[in-house]
């Protein structure tokens, strides 16, 4: 009878063994994920504020450029009702 004590006993010794890394890997993948998701997130968010910049100044640009226009063009015509 001891012996089939010790027998239990080392085979509840190996599942608890086996139970904690199993457990210890779980939270490795998920930590490893928990990275990666973090990661991602941050590229996503990066990129998403550089189109963001980027279409500013696109509009901001466009914007200049139309006042630019618009101005050379009254000037134009100012010109033109001066001479005529």
């Amino acid at each position: 009878m001891f012996k089939l004590n010790l027998e239990e006993e080392g085979k509840t010794l190996t599942g608890m063994a086996s139970q904690v890394a199993v457990n210890s890997a779980g939270q490795a993948v998920q930590k490893a994920l928990d990275q990666a998701t973090e990661a991602g997130q941050k590229v996503v968010d990066d990129t998403c504020k550089a189109a963001q910049d980027t279409g500013e100044k696109a509009a901001q640009s466009l914007t200049s450029q139309v006042t630019a226009w618009g101005k050379a063009f009254g000037q134009s015509e100012e010109q033109k009702n001066v001479s005529t």
